[in-house]
């Protein structure tokens, strides 16, 4: 093979390593905890309410770990535990929550006693560890668009029931509007007929006023009736 057909697949490969990498969603970490800076795990969201990830994280370590976390100055944990893949060794777990702007890390460390479970000292224990985690991280996701989804539903339904308020109100409207041009019709004809009624009252005022004026000459001449 010549250098320009193995470059091609090099870059193949480092590519693919990177990509795995940036899609790996739980990832060994060190950073400082209750003890000092020790071997640990994280987990970082996007856009997700810190009290989703916690109350997700509060059940999940239940329902594995057995674990009812407790709070201390910042910190969840849980003591004396046991999991298979630790095998007869209890162990302690210990995590935190951090918001950085948009970005929400979940951050785990398990003491092991001896140490803090990491890929150097427990190679097999720290994968199956990472591997019960990112199930962790997809009930994160699973509930945070779950929330995201009732937030959209509940948008949904009042933008429905809006709808229903502004299709009523424009039937309102036009009920209104064939009300009022039953109504202009109707005084449009009353102003006809009241223009004939004053041309007709007008004839008779002048027929009165001739009768008027006949019945004062014959008062006026009674003495001259004959």
């Amino acid at each position: 093979m010549n250098k320009k057909s193995l470059f091609p697949l090099v870059f193949f490969f480092v590519a693919a390593f990177h990509l795995s990498a940036q899609f790996e969603v739980v990832r060994e970490t060190e950073r400082v905890m209750s003890f000092g800076s020790r071997p640990g795990f994280r987990m970082e969201f996007v856009n997700t309410d810190p009290a989703v990830i916690e109350s997700v994280w509060k059940d999940f370590a239940k329902q594995n770990f057995n674990a009812k976390l407790k709070k201390s100055k910042g910190e969840w944990t849980a003591t004396k535990l046991k999991a298979a893949f630790m095998g007869d060794e209890p162990f302690a777990l210990y995590s935190t929550i951090e918001k950085d702007g948009e970005r929400t890390s979940l951050n785990v460390w398990v003491d092991a006693g001896a140490y803090f479970l990491n890929r150097r000292d427990a190679r097999v224990r720290t994968d199956e560890m990472m591997r019960t985690l990112r199930q962790c991280y997809f009930d994160i996701r699973r509930a945070a668009i779950g929330k995201e989804l009732k937030a959209q539903e509940a948008q949904m339904k009042e933008m429905e029931a809006r709808q229903k308020r502004l299709a009523k109100e424009n039937d309102e409207l036009r009920k209104n509007i064939e009300s009022w041009e039953s109504k202009i019709q109707k005084a449009k004809q009353d102003i006809i007929n009241n223009e004939q009624s004053q041309e007709t009252n007008l004839i008779e005022q002048e027929n009165q006023r001739r009768l008027l004026e006949e019945t004062r000459r014959r008062l006026e001449n009674v003495e001259n009736e004959g």
